[in-house]
Order: structure tokens, then sequence, then C-alpha cells
């Protein structure tokens, strides 16, 4: 018979290709379906769900009284400390240049930003769980894009969703990325998917990483992904980046819906990067050829940080001359696209979860593809750090 995630995704390839013909049938899984790829070849993407109890929306108390600047930052501070996070754990470093950039971050936001963004970011975040939440204010308040699609969604009446923070961790030398995972698995309530090869992804260009999700009563889906350098890949960029970011998001992903009579509709990547255009904001290549559609993806050009100490820039350049330049790629929007199932199968999607689908409300966003895939992963990475 199968468990109820499968059978709800053995069904979710019948519907879905019948409404989207340039996918076909996966031969070896029923689970699945293939996109084609420009090369020719085909990319195999799993449907099924992955599993878990809904968890406390842990960030609410914290977030949902706030008014000013002052007010964001000190629920940030009481969040920060309210659970375990990379820092408290035993022989894990944060940086002095990581822990600088950090404070100026939080001092910079609050001279800079005005009161009504720290009520639209505290809405927000008020959604999510506190790791979560926490990861999000840090990316939200160093990143104009981001900050201009929220303001932009109110305007156009849309609805913004998270979809994923990538967080940089250090090397595999010192297992950083894995101890983050136990940590968030432990004490945060995430999973790794049941999908065999969503337990970790592991890159040719010398990095891997581990995904882990989790669903919140509120119907607010969570996904993490925890990236690291690999151990005998001194030029890869991720470890560097973590010794003057520490444990802040490399990308917060952001994608958005508009509620229609009959379904909730995702809007398309284009609409998305045309509205941060009119914003003075400029996107990068966008990708999505490997999904046919069911996941696009594209980064907005970064927020540079132009104060990395000097004697690190020198140390950096020694070992690759292009890591002094992408050192100061600091941080990312990625837009994303999911295309979102019709409204009976949102319904069996959330019952998997215990949840009562309802279609009005704005963070019930249920796609077809819930994962990422390695191939566009690695991707969309490599066009983030270009100098």
């Amino acid at each position: 018979m199968g468990d109820p995630y499968t059978l709800f995704a053995k069904g979710l390839v019948t519907a879905l290709l019948e409404e989207a013909p340039q996918l076909i049938p996966d031969p070896d899984n029923p689970y699945r379906v293939r996109a084609p790829r420009p090369d020719g070849s085909f990319a195999s993407l799993d449907l099924t769900p992955f599993q878990g109890q809904p968890q406390p929306v842990s960030a609410l108390p914290y977030f949902q009284h706030v008014l000013t600047m002052d007010d964001l930052l000190d629920a940030y501070h009481q969040a920060s400390k309210a659970m375990p996070l990379e820092g408290d754990l035993p022989g894990m470093t944060i940086s002095p240049p990581a822990r600088s950039f950090l404070e100026d971050l939080l001092g910079q936001a609050q001279a800079a930003l005005a009161d009504t963004h720290a009520q639209r970011i505290a809405r927000f975040v008020q959604n999510f769980d506190i790791y979560v939440a926490v990861k999000a204010v840090e990316s939200l308040l160093n990143s104009r894009a981001d900050l201009a699609l929220l303001g932009i969604a109110e305007e156009q009446g849309w609805v913004v969703h998270f979809d994923h923070v990538a967080i940089r961790c250090g090397s595999g030398a010192t297992q950083d990325a894995e101890r983050v995972a136990q940590l968030l698995q432990t004490t945060h309530g995430y999973l790794p998917s049941q999908v065999p090869e969503e337990a970790a992804y592991q890159f040719p260009d010398g990095w891997n990483a581990y995904p882990l999700y989790k669903i919140l009563s509120n119907g607010q889906v969570l996904r993490i992904f925890l990236d690291q350098s690999d151990a005998e890949a001194p030029a890869q960029i991720i470890q560097h980046w973590n010794r003057v970011y520490g444990f802040t998001a490399h990308h917060l992903a952001l994608r958005a819906s508009r509620q229609d009579s009959d379904k909730r509709r995702a809007m398309s990547l284009e609409a998305l990067i045309q509205a941060l255009k009119k914003a003075g904001i400029a996107s990068r290549e966008a990708t999505g050829q490997y999904t046919a559609g069911l996941l696009l993806q594209v980064f907005v050009q970064p927020e540079r940080h132009v104060k990395v100490a000097l004697k690190i820039k020198q140390e950096l350049a020694a070992i690759d001359p292009s890591l002094e330049r992408s050192i100061e790629n600091g941080k990312l929007l990625e837009l994303v696209s999911r295309r979102e199932m019709p409204s009976l199968l949102g319904k069996e999607y959330f019952a998997l979860y215990g949840l009562t689908y309802e279609q009005s409300d704005p963070l019930h966003s249920a796609p077809y593809y819930h994962y990422f895939l390695p191939a566009q992963a690695a991707h969309v990475i490599r066009t983030s750090v270009a100098s």
C-alpha cells in the first residue's frame, strides 16, 4: 500500500503529468517525474513531501508587538538568546570579524531604517520559528532587495513566501555543517527528508550541503540549506564567507503568489525580476531549465561588504586571486517561483500533516516540488559568486 506521503506523491505525479505535458513519467519510480534538460538528458524530480509533525510558531511571542526599529532589535536579541544557536555549540568559533560585521549591521539598520521597515519585517518573521526568524531578520536588515520585495508585494497585493535560507558554515575539516545540522535536529525540530537523495549534497566544485525541513502549525514550511567548503578545497568561498560573516545567511530565498478565485498562483520569476528592476535592483542569470518550471531561481545583485579587512583580503588573494573580490559578496536575495498545486491537492497535502487547508490563508502555499535540485543549486550558487 505504501505510506500516506508516497501514496499522495503518486497521485501528484498523475495530476501534474496531465497539467504539464513537457514532463514525462519516471519509469523507475512512480513518485517522480522527469524534466528535459538543455543537453537532452533528464532530471528526475521526486514529488514525495517530507515527513514531519507540525511544530510551534515559536517566533510569534517575540515579534508580534513590534512597532519601532528599537522594538525589532530588542525582539531579535531576545529571540537570539531564547534557544541555542551556532555560537552556543561547544568549541564552535565565530570569528571577531564576523562578530563585528553583525554588530555593524544592526547598528546601521537602527540608524538608517524606518519604523515602517521594522513593522514590515516583524509581520513577516513572526510566522516562523526562532531559528529562521533570527536568520531572516539579519538577512532583511542586510538587503535592499529583500526589503524592496516586501514593499512591492504590499503594493501589488501579492503574498511573499519564505522559501528557504542558506547558512554558510565553515569547513568539512571541522564538520561545521554537520554540527549545525545536529543542533537543528535535536534542539529546533528540523528533519532530513526521507527521500534518500535529500540526505546530503556533494558538489564537484568543492562544497557540500545538508538540507533540512520543518512544517509549522500555521502551515508555513521552513527549508534550511547548510553549506560548507570541503576540507580539501582551500579556494572554496564558503569557509571564507564564514570567517567574515559568521553563520548569517548567504541568501534568503523568497517567492510570491497571488490568490485567484479558484487557486493560489505562483508569481512568475519574470514578474518578480521586472518588479525589482523598476526599483533599481538588477538580477542575474535565471535558472529553471532543470525542472521544466517546477522550481525557478535567480539571484539579484549581491549586497557588497567593502569593509573586509585588508589583512584578510591579502590572505585570500594568496590562495586564489578571485577570492579578494568575491569575499565582498556579503548577502543575496534569491527569487524563487514554485508551481502551486490546485486547491483539491492542496487540501490533501496539508492533511498529511493534520492541518486544514485554507485557500485564502497566505501561509498555505502548496508547491508541487518541495526540494532543491543539486544541479540547479550548483549553477545558481556559481552565478552568485561571480566577481
